[in-house]
């Protein structure tokens, strides 16, 4: 199995099925795959699906998301044809967390292209068990965090606290 099929089957199994998320027209994205992209729909939303991936010299987690344009060049995605969601899965040690930005939030942010804005191809994340140092990495740490929810320990986890993200 790959690590689309591997995030997204243990995302049902923790976390979409018990909250009664379901999954439909799931399909891998073959540009971005070291990401583990993929997109579907859960329940009512469009989803862009990644896995975020830990670097060996800074804090936080970097992810990318890009597509090719009429000419084969990488550009950002676009606000017209983004999903509803874009879903950031974090890993690090015993810890699984999820971003899920709305793509009204990542239009504010300058993450998707419009005709006013480049957009960007790849971000870095900040779990909650990350802690940066520097002033524009706690800055974006601060905005995302209202996005994001730590799913480590089940027991701990709200219904309503997951739900209002994917609603």
């Amino acid at each position: 199995m790959n690590k689309f099929n591997n995030a997204v089957n243990y995302a049902n199994r923790i976390l979409y099925k018990p909250n009664n998320l379901f999954i439909n027209n799931l399909k891998e994205e073959n540009q971005n795959s070291d990401y583990g992209a993929g997109v579907f729909q859960l329940n009512s939303k469009s989803i862009r699906f990644r896995v975020a991936k830990i670097t060996p010299n800074k804090i936080g987690q970097f992810v990318a998301f890009w597509e090719k344009d009429d000419k084969n060049k990488n550009q950002p995605f676009s606000y017209n044809q983004s999903p509803d969601l874009l879903v950031i899965n974090t890993f690090k040690d015993n810890h699984f967390g999820q971003f899920i930005f709305p793509k009204e939030v990542l239009i504010k942010k300058g993450i998707l292209k419009t005709n006013e804005q480049d957009g960007k191809m790849a971000i870095r994340v900040y779990p909650s068990w990350d802690t940066p140092t520097n002033k524009q990495a706690i800055a974006t740490q601060k905005w995302q965090l209202i996005y994001f929810i730590d799913i480590s320990d089940t027991n701990k986890l709200l219904n309503q606290e997951i739900l209002k993200l994917y609603l």
